[in-house]
């Protein structure tokens, strides 16, 4: 019988470690093999599949019955809680033409839930109310003439760009003229005559300097009462200026038009982040949802989602405001995503065991479970039931431990709300990482968790090295400060107090996290039946201390 000697053999042949999996969701990214691999990779939980419930029933009831309804849905959740892939796979379920291949992209999401009922009610509601579907992530597509444009303009940019028109806004009304009165086509072949050997309009229309350039020759034989000459084109000073209403109106004619589809459903990603410092912009936000309710009578819907919740947002406002609180009754229908999802979907993606590894972990702890839970017993952080620790647990986190988890969660949501999230890896690609090092983050000479031999665990200091980069853009001090301790004539040959210092600088930015001796040596605390740490952490956090130059300092019995 083979003896297992690496983390790595206790895992399910299902699924490779190392597989690619990506950083972040991307709602642009909808090529139908990245599509496959995305939707393959997902999982459902009980409390997704309640959510999914949760909107499809207020809006199937909504588009059948063609009321004025609210139509706000806002989804909050932290960074990497599944926000972006949840409204992505609905958004894209609700949308008959989006395929895999030969397969409807919604009987692949289907497949994911286990409710029969809820199943064929996202069939019956596609095949009964298509929906055109625009996906906006602002984070990537907000205006590049300025970071304070408004919602509205931003949608509004990226329906005209969904329905063909170009990315550039003078170019873009010119267009939509030219094709409500059905002229557009007579335009694109007068480009062709004019400009023969050119190639086609559509190659040059999202081009801020020739497009406009080109136009200007064509434009006043087709808007010659408004564009008498090119010159009259080429000086004219485009700025949009039409109301909230007036655009709200104007995507709503457009999309319908182009798709041949009533019922419209617009999915905006990083809604908070990006209307949250600015009262202005949270109004406009409000007028536009409002719109949308008035003019599409239950059958136009805006999904947003964010960070936070709404309530939380408001709260916070700079200027708040009767006028403010009105935009909690635009979103009616909240969805939270549960942090507690992360630990289940990390589980079944990339921690499921082979039926002989988890017998194996569940005789190790039986074995060692006491001792482990008394040496990696981490007080004042989190709650007592997230860090509960018993075989089944064990078997389905190992090489983690629950307050590992929870650590990585932790420091996830804390750099995202420097960010945003900007740059950032999913949690799930994080947990990767530290398993198999997907993105060669680890410093030379370190192996990654799974192949380490079998007992040894994740630790504070692998943590560190694994988000090492990402710490260093928001908190450069303390990266600085391990490299200070790493080239220390003294410390640097010191295994334990290199440790140490990493522990000291992953735990840094979590204002929650009480540095004592007892929880570092917790959080360093190597492998299952290793001895205990807490004493010799205790005195290499006094020796960093002593040497002032390290600029270690300790408050209050927690290193800090």
């Amino acid at each position: 019988m083979t003896t297992t000697t690496t983390i790595r053999e206790l895992f399910s042949d299902g699924r490779a470690l190392d597989r690619p999996i990506e950083k972040v969701i991307d709602y642009t990214a909808d090529a139908p093999d990245r599509l496959g691999r995305e939707i393959d990779e997902y999982i459902v939980t009980d409390r997704l599949e309640d959510s999914f419930r949760r909107f499809i029933e207020v809006y199937e009831a909504g588009v059948r019955r063609g009321d004025v309804t609210e139509v706000g849905v806002w989804v909050s959740g932290f960074y990497g809680s599944g926000k972006s892939s949840f409204t992505k796979y609905l958004g894209l379920a609700l949308d008959p033409a989006r395929r895999i291949g030969d397969v409807p992209f919604l009987e692949r999401l289907v497949a994911q839930m286990h409710a029969a009922d809820l199943k064929q009610l996202f069939r019956t509601t596609a095949s009964s109310f298509p929906a055109a579907v625009v996906l906006l992530d602002l984070a990537r597509d907000q205006l590049v003439e300025s970071t304070a444009t408004t919602v509205t303009n931003v949608l509004y940019a990226k329906v005209l760009q969904h329905v063909g028109y170009s990315k550039v806004p003078k170019l873009a009304d010119i267009e939509v003229r030219l094709d409500e009165s059905g002229r557009l086509v007579q335009f694109q072949q007068a480009y062709r005559e004019r400009f023969p050997g050119k190639g086609e309009w559509l190659e040059v229309h999202d081009d801020p300097l020739i497009g406009p350039a080109r136009a200007s020759q064509l434009v006043p034989a087709f808007l010659g009462d408004d564009f008498p000459t090119p010159e009259s084109f080429r000086q004219q000073q485009y700025q949009e200026r039409l109301e909230v209403s007036a655009l709200a109106e104007r995507m709503v004619r457009l999309l319908r038009r182009k798709t041949g589809r009533e019922n419209i459903v617009f999915l905006i990603d990083e809604v908070g982040q990006y209307v949250a410092p600015r009262t202005d912009l949270m109004l406009n936000l409000d007028g536009l949802v409002r719109s949308f309710k008035e003019l599409g009578r239950g059958k136009v819907w805006l999904v947003a989602t964010a960070q936070q919740t709404l309530h939380e947002i408001v709260e916070r406002a700079i200027l708040n405001s009767a006028e403010l609180y009105r935009l909690l009754d635009r979103f009616p229908i909240p969805i939270e995503l549960d942090a507690a999802d992360i630990r289940e979907i990390t589980h079944k993606r990339l921690l499921t065991k082979h039926a002989n590894g988890e017998r194996r972990l569940r005789t190790m702890f039986r074995d060692n479970g006491e001792v482990l839970k008394l040496q990696t017993c981490v007080d004042g952080f989190g709650s007592a039931s997230s860090h509960e620790l018993d075989a089944d647990v064990f078997a389905q986190m190992y090489p983690f431990l629950p307050v590992h988890f929870d650590v990585v969660m932790a420091l996830i949501r804390r750099l995202a709300r420097r960010t945003g999230g900007t740059g950032l890896r999913s949690a799930i690609r994080v947990v990767q990482d530290l398993l198999v090092d997907a993105t060669g983050a680890l410093p030379e000479g370190i192996a990654p968790l799974a192949d380490r031999p079998l007992k040894r665990l994740a630790c504070a200091d692998d943590i560190f090295d694994t988000l090492r980069g990402d710490l260093a853009k928001e908190f450069p001090h303390v990266v600085e400060g391990v490299d200070r301790v790493q080239s220390h004539p003294t410390f640097g040959s010191d295994a334990l107090a290199v440790r140490v210092a990493k522990a000291i600088a992953a735990l840094q930015p979590l204002d929650d996290f009480p540095r004592t001796a007892e929880n570092l040596a917790a959080m360093l605390y190597p492998g299952v039946a290793e001895p205990p740490l807490v004493d010799g952490v205790r005195e290499a956090i006094q020796r960093l201390v002593d040497a002032r130059e390290l600029g270690i300092v300790e408050r209050r019995a927690s290193a800090k």
